[in-house]
């Protein structure tokens, strides 16, 4: 087979892969970079500005590759065959200073971007709207469901979220299963959900229209079906959508929530009129079929040591506290200051 036959079908498989690839590309959706809520639009800014950032050095090598083969190639005698060279100084400064140059500048903008969205940080409403107030949503994660409560509204949903155009969204999520992650790519910020923790998240949509949530993070035979729409209403749509919850016959108690909690895919978007009493509490705190919080443990647990020799406490009764008094203010009667000696 001739060099240039073995050429032309290298080319061509080439060709052909580019092709193959843009194909299978086509159908993506690169929806990070068309976001539709404040945060995912710094997130985009982000993510250009480092992609800008890196190919300072990218380009002129690629382009320089290319120079080098055809400059130096062996038909060229007018370029300079130097076999004994071995070191430039000039070289060695360039190649170090501008890669330690853009390292800095990438450390120190996202250093400052992370900072700034902190997931935990309060959004302002828009412009449009200044005096509206957050919505408050409670997420839980489940075998492989999400599970969200209006707490305002008496109501929760599962596998659907609602939230109006323009007004702050702050989110409480844990898990009451293994560790999952909630993201919604065009609003921004994804953040873990853990047993037995809580994290908290701020989001705005600024656009009407319905966006993908998921599951970013591997979770089990289920993962792939572990997926949310977060519809961004107007006003009224918001409150007809809440109305349509209002509306449902099923109520979110014990039994419920028992049978939600077993493991089960692709659930269908389901409404509950009503919630048990602090169930998003429970869920965090690992009581909801009963038994003692972790938080309510925990705060025994302090009670006794605050006052050693105290009576055992039990489930649901208040500390019986001696009348002696508090270790801190012992330390303070018996502390005596020591003299300096010259």
């Amino acid at each position: 087979m001739s060099s240039l036959l073995r050429r032309t079908i290298k080319r061509a498989i080439i060709a052909g892969g580019l092709v193959a690839g843009a194909a299978l590309l086509s159908g993506c959706q690169m929806v990070v970079m068309d976001p539709k809520g404040p945060i995912g639009m710094q997130e985009k800014d982000l993510i250009i500005l480092a992609v800008l950032l890196m190919l300072i050095p990218v380009v002129p090598v690629i382009f320089m590759t290319f120079w080098f083969a055809w400059r130096y190639r062996a038909s060229n005698t007018k370029s300079t065959y130097a076999p004994d060279f071995e070191h430039s100084n000039r070289i060695e400064a360039v190649v170090w200073a501008i890669p330690t140059l853009i390292i800095i500048a990438l450390g120190a903008v996202t250093w400052i971007s992370t900072h700034e969205l902190d997931p935990r940080a309060p959004l302002a409403p828009h412009e449009s709207m200044p005096h509206v107030k957050p919505i408050e949503v409670e997420v839980v994660s489940l075998d492989w469901k999400w599970l969200f409560i209006y707490p305002e509204y008496n109501i929760a949903t599962v596998n659907e979220m609602a939230l109006p155009v323009g007004t702050p969204v702050h989110f409480k999520l844990t898990s009451a299963t293994v560790m999952n992650s909630f993201f919604i790519p065009q609003l921004g910020s994804q953040i873990y959900t853990m047993t037995g923790m809580e994290t908290q998240l701020s989001l705005r949509a600024d656009h009407a229209g319905t966006y993908d949530g998921i599951s970013a993070n591997y979770s089990g035979h289920g993962f792939a079906g572990m997926k949310f729409q977060a519809l961004a209403l107007d006003d009224a749509g918001f409150k007809a959508w809440v109305a349509k919850a209002q509306s449902s016959q099923a109520a979110l108690d014990g039994a419920a929530y028992a049978e939600l909690e077993k493991p089960g895919m692709e659930f269908k978007p389901t409404y509950y009129a009503t919630v048990a009493p602090d169930l998003f509490h429970k869920v965090l705190n690992n009581c909801v079929n009963g038994g003692l919080c972790t938080d309510d443990s925990h705060n025994m647990a302090m009670m006794k040591n605050l006052a050693p020799g105290a009576a055992q406490c039990k489930p649901g009764e208040e500390p019986k506290l001696k009348a002696a008094k508090p270790a801190v203010a012992e330390a303070a009667i018996t502390f005596k200051p020591v003299a300096h000696k010259s």
